[in-house]
């Protein structure tokens, strides 16, 4: 009988090495046919200056320029704001100024369900020129009061520093809905015996004990997923299926970031934030229609 266990055991964990050494081949073949640039970044709690890049704290406005509000007349909250100068490389992004993602406080945090490019809950803000006369006092004064327990209940936990990493190639990853489909086609051109839909199918040849998910992930591209350009992450499906297809370039990305040190960002049930934008629009710098859109586990 303990014979019997050891050569099953063993003939499963070869059949996992074979499936999961091909799932590697053919992720890496995805990835190199199928990359963006893309500009990473972290978080460090902090308050930096106005002309910074930036998690919540105080934005940057131009002295005519009144604090942003919802369609309900309530202020929105700063999500973030980007120093461009720290975008040079990542192709069609604004190298100078401010790009700026102000959500609302209210439910949902601004989202639209029905249409993602409604900016009745968010506002996005690109300054091509930058004022330094303008001071933080300033800026504050304008601010409407918050509503009773927005902090609490707002996504930023703290207000941080960005910063920004050089750009880098991102291969596609496995929430892109074009995933599933090349890697199929490529694992049933090479294992015509054990046809799959996606890798879902692929893991289900494994026993679930020696399942490993990561096998389909790009190296050194694991989570936390903030980032300007390359592909998105979801937690769901991609929300501008049927909806807002042309916005095909992602704009900004800040996915939950639950530190050990304390909790920085909090999406819903850890998810995350993305905000999409066309590309040709993205060139002329025209900024008018953008898709806001977050999901949770």
């Amino acid at each position: 009988m303990a014979d019997k266990m050891l050569e099953a055991n063993e003939k499963a964990r070869k059949l996992a090495q074979e499936v999961y050494a091909l799932a590697r081949q053919i992720t890496a073949e995805i990835h190199a046919g199928h990359h963006r640039p893309a500009v990473r970044f972290t978080l460090e709690p902090g308050e930096p200056g106005i002309f910074e890049s930036k998690a919540g704290g105080t934005a940057y406005l131009p002295h005519d320029m009144p604090w942003p509000l919802d369609g309900s007349g309530e202020g929105l909250g700063l999500l973030a704001q980007v120093d461009c100068a720290g975008l040079a490389g990542l192709p069609d992004f604004p190298t100078a100024g401010l790009l700026q993602f102000f959500i609302s406080f209210g439910d949902l945090w601004g989202h639209s369900f029905d249409d993602p490019t409604d900016a009745i809950g968010f506002r996005v803000y690109y300054h091509e020129a930058v004022d330094r006369t303008v001071t933080a006092e300033e800026v504050e004064a304008k601010r409407p009061p918050k509503p009773d327990g927005a902090d609490e209940w707002f996504p930023l936990c703290k207000n941080c520093r960005i910063i920004l990493s050089p750009p880098a190639e991102q291969g596609m990853n496995e929430t892109d809905p074009r995933f599933d489909p090349l890697f199929a086609e490529r694992w049933n051109a090479l294992r015509p015996d054990a046809p799959v839909t996606g890798t879902w199918d692929m893991h289900e040849l494994v026993p679930e004990r020696l399942r490993d998910y990561s096998t389909t992930s790009q190296p050194g591209w694991d989570a936390t997923f903030h980032q300007l350009g390359g592909y998105p992450y979801f937690t769901q499906d991609d929300p501008r299926s049927g909806q807002c297809e042309d916005l095909d370039t992602l704009l900004f990305q800040l996915d939950s970031d639950l530190p050990d040190g304390g909790d920085l960002v909090l999406w819903g049930d850890c998810g995350v934030g993305n905000f999409f934008i066309n590309r040709e629009a993205l060139k002329r710098r025209d900024f008018s229609r953008v898709a806001y859109t977050w999901d949770c586990c």
